[in-house]
Parts: structure tokens; sequence; C-alpha cells
């Protein structure tokens, strides 16, 4: 009896560490497909103009249009909300207009460093520090 309790514990731990395993596994699988999709978003001329333009301040799809100057005011929409899908980009209505911005989900901090970086043969302290120590920039 003692060593049928012991198996049946050992089986219930498998059970469970199985079904904590494949949570976690899922977890990160939704993880890594919303990482995917934001850099999909970002790698697009169009939608990363787009991006510039409301990264400043909220602005409609004409104020846009008048930032960015070679796309029409339908493809501006359609971007506009694809990025709202992912929500990378987040709106308010206000009266007719609605007003389109960076959403508060993502820190745009790094996108910001690489334009501040690009051309530039400048180093990062914080990177500098991680690899004199060895490890991983990621």
């Amino acid at each position: 009896m003692r060593r049928r309790g012991k198996t049946l514990i050992l089986f219930f731990y498998s059970v469970i560490f199985k079904y904590m395993n494949n949570y976690s596994t899922n977890k990160m699988a939704k993880i890594n497909r919303k990482i995917i999709k934001f850099f999909e978003m970002l790698s697009d001329e169009t939608r990363l103009k787009i991006l510039l333009a409301i990264a400043k301040k909220p602005a409609t799809v004409n104020d846009i249009h008048h930032a960015v100057g070679d796309l029409t005011l339908s493809a501006i929409s359609h971007q506009l909300n694809s990025m709202a899908n992912l929500n990378i980009v987040v709106s308010v209505r206000k009266g007719r207009e609605k007003y389109y911005s960076l959403s508060d989900e993502y820190c745009w901090c790094p996108l910001r460093d690489v334009f501040s970086n690009i051309g530039n043969k400048t180093v990062c302290p914080h990177c500098a520090e991680i690899r004199k120590r060895g490890g991983s920039l990621i």
C-alpha cells in the first residue's frame, strides 16, 4: 500500500509538472508570436513612417498624410488599423476625428535609440558594460 501511494504521488507530480511545462511553453509561444508580429510591423517602411509621424504627439490620418506625403489616406488608415489590432497604436475619438498615438503597451526606447545611433559610431554605455562582463545583449 505504501509503495502504491508513492507511485500515485509521483504520477500526480509528473502530471502537474507536465501541465505547468506545457503552460509555460504555450505562454512563451504566444509571447514569441507577439514579438515577431511587432517587428514585422516595424520592418515595413510605410508603417515606420507612420509611427515616426505620431511619435511626438497624437495625430489624425490627415496630419499623418501631410507629414508622410507619399501615401494615400486609405493606405494610412489601413496601416493604422493593422497596427491598432496589435496594440502598437491606440486611437482616441475627439468629435469626428480619430487621433492616433503610440501605445503604452510597448517600450519605445529601443526604437528611439536605433534612430539616434544610426550613422554614429557611439557605443551605448549599457551595452559596453554587458559586453565587458561577457553577458548576453538580449
